[in-house]
């Protein structure tokens, strides 16, 4: 067992996992309706995060939570509105993973309207089952933020890696 930030902080090694079935990293929409929870970036390590709610997701059967990590940030863009409205997940209607030259970028749209563009040397993405989660998401709409993120995967959830995939 180890926690989400662990997978973060480990530099990528030859596990003996099955490949993520979908495979965001290479499949346009494979994230589709799943929903982002999080996202970290350290500049010292030039490593972007992405936390993803998979119990939602149309393409996975397996897993409650994913991790896409990207190393060798170049850069990471995030854009919304200003707007603030009730407390809502952001879905996935759209994700596009692709290679430019030596290296790799994921596009991503959400409803409510928000893109983020990630570019780095490589990535790598991980599906995991965290202790703990029920078989369904919170309802958004109790609008009190402590208990849905009790009840949503976290940097520090307990996690077993199920499948993975890496960038080439």
């Amino acid at each position: 067992m180890t926690s989400v930030n662990d997978l973060v902080r480990a530099w990528p090694r030859s596990a003996a996992l099955e490949s993520a079935e979908p495979d965001p990293l290479r499949e346009v929409d494979a994230l589709q309706e799943s929903q982002l929870l999080d996202s970290r970036v350290c500049q010292l390590t030039s490593t972007a995060a992405l936390l993803f709610e998979l119990r939602t997701s149309l393409q996975f059967e397996v897993g409650n939570a994913a991790l896409l990590v990207v190393r060798g940030l170049h850069s990471f863009g995030w854009s919304s509105p200003a707007v603030r409205g009730p407390l809502t997940a952001l879905t996935v209607v759209s994700s596009v993973p692709d290679r430019l030259r030596n290296s790799f970028r994921a596009r991503f749209a959400f409803f409510p309207d928000a893109q983020l563009e990630v570019v780095g040397d490589l990535a790598e993405f991980h599906v995991l089952a965290v202790e703990g989660m029920g078989d369904v998401p919170p309802d958004y709409s109790d609008a009190d933020l402590e208990h849905v993120q009790e009840a949503l995967p976290s940097w520090s959830s307990a996690c077993s890696p199920l499948q993975a995939s890496r960038s080439h």
